[in-house]
């Protein structure tokens, strides 16, 4: 704390116990101001002006304070990217297991037609094919449904962006599931067209 410094604090304890009324000053008064400016002498590294060490305690606490949103900024986008990564891997498991499974019983189907007589099996059996493709379908539809998400959620489609965004993100995840789904009723179908027909 600079000489100057210490002026300006009695000046200013001078005038406010003027301005209060005193004439004199008692010694007990004298040493709280003396261990007043001691104390803010020890905050205050030596030489240097009182406003210019706050101003430095301020640049400290700035620094501080966007580190701080920088690590919530960085663990943000981090999860934002594992929650991307996580959608498209079911969106492709999804798809993989609907479409392989099309594909597979549609090879299936040419022998399987002649092998079973019955309508029932021949029916169960369709279906089955038919869920199959509904599930391709549903991921189909998710995925396009996860990309005006994604632009809703960038701020592309109006003022209401947010709010469209939350809501394509809940209908692209329901077709996701709906597609596992299917997947599951078209696998129980065939399950019970080989039961049926054996």
């Amino acid at each position: 704390m600079l000489t100057s410094d210490v002026v300006s604090i009695f000046r200013k304890e001078i005038d406010l116990a003027k301005g209060s009324g005193l004439s004199d000053v008692s010694l007990d008064s004298l040493t709280k101001l003396v261990d007043m400016i001691e104390e803010e002498s020890h905050r205050t590294p030596e030489n240097v002006e009182y406003a210019q060490a706050r101003i430095e305690q301020f640049k400290s606490s700035l620094v501080d304070w966007q580190n701080d949103n920088q690590r919530d900024h960085e663990s943000r986008l981090e999860m934002l990217r594992a929650t991307i990564a996580t959608s498209h891997l079911a969106i492709k498991s999804a798809l993989l297991i609907n479409g392989g499974a099309a594909v597979a019983f549609l090879a299936f189907l040419g022998t399987a037609w002649t092998r079973f007589s019955g309508a029932m099996v021949k029916g169960l059996l369709a279906s089955s094919l038919e869920h199959f493709v509904i599930g391709v379908m549903f991921t189909g539809v998710g995925a396009g449904v996860a990309y005006f998400c994604q632009a809703a959620f960038g701020g592309d489609l109006g003022k209401h962006s947010e709010k469209i965004g939350e809501l394509l993100r809940w209908v692209a995840a329901f077709l996701v599931l709906g597609s596992f789904w299917k997947f599951y009723e078209g696998c129980q179908l065939a399950l019970q067209a080989f039961i049926n027909g054996g």
